[in-house]
């Protein structure tokens, strides 16, 4: 019978180990809850090479919603004009004055109130419980969909998806987990041109892309 833990969870994590994208700014250790909110907030329908360049400057200047509040719009958006996407600013600006106005400065830990905060969904939500408080819980986009689906033959939208990613989350690495199905999906089980022939899983993996 097959275990999850063993024949996806382990081999993935050993794999993310060697080869992940460690180096990622908003990845590195200390960062605050509130950076790493304005890091999910910037890679939303962002490319994470595209993230990289501005994130730093921006969390620079800007490492609290306060300093944000006291900034002008027009400051903001200048900052953030590499991304190509000046409504992440509003985003940014209207998020750092909700925090403010309802929780003090500081980032929630209720998944319900994440959800207030303008420009934040169902996953930046989650991504921010997993990489700010260490929640083991999974946040599912489309890479994450397509790799799930892939190794456990589901359909892509089915409803178990998000439920199973879930209870695969290891304890106490639910952030390690997380990046390594960003990282796999973004190098190896890629939505064209999966690497089957490379990939860790082996025979395991029950998707029929193995045989492209």
């Amino acid at each position: 019978m097959l275990n999850p833990q063993q024949s996806f969870v382990g081999p993935l994590l050993a794999w993310h180990e060697e080869n992940g994208r460690h180096r990622l700014p908003w990845r590195e250790p200390g960062r605050s809850a509130f950076e790493i909110l304005i890091a999910e907030i910037l890679l939303q329908r962002t490319t994470a090479a595209s993230v990289s360049g501005a994130y730093l400057p921006i969390v620079a200047r800007y490492p609290s919603p306060e300093t944000v509040v006291a900034a002008s719009p027009e400051a903001i958006e200048r900052r953030i004009a590499p991304l190509g996407l000046a409504k992440r600013a509003e985003f940014i600006r209207r998020t750092s004055q909700q925090l403010i106005a309802r929780h003090s400065g500081d980032v929630p830990r209720r998944y319900a109130d994440l959800l207030e905060f303008h420009g934040v969904g169902e996953y930046t939500a989650r991504s921010v419980l997993i990489h700010a408080f260490d929640e083991d819980i999974a946040a599912v986009d489309t890479n994450v969909q397509r790799l799930i689906s892939r190794f456990f033959d589901l359909p892509p939208d089915s409803g178990a998806l998000p439920h199973l990613a879930d209870a695969l989350a290891p304890s106490r690495r639910g952030s390690d987990f997380q990046h390594a199905m960003l990282d796999f999906a973004a190098d190896v089980c890629t939505a064209r041109t999966p690497q089957c022939e490379t990939c860790p899983f082996g025979e395991h993996c029950r998707s029929s892309e193995r045989a492209v």
